[in-house]
């Protein structure tokens, strides 16, 4: 069976989606190219602060 981090969970999901997010708002591929750069990087910066302030919590 085929065990998966959690970080490495979020870095599939955020790719997949940010994919599927370009795929649907950009107008040429450079703007989607961007946009999904963009997406990709806002999710796993969010989703580690998110993980960083929960960290106390966790004890």
């Amino acid at each position: 069976m085929l065990r998966i981090g959690h970080v490495w969970q979020m870095a599939l999901f955020a790719l997949l989606v940010s994919i599927a997010f370009a795929c649907v708002g950009g107008q040429s591929l450079s703007q989607r190219i961007k946009h999904a750069i963009w997406s990709f990087a806002l999710f796993m910066l969010i989703g580690i602060g998110i993980a960083w302030l929960m960290y106390p919590f966790s004890r």
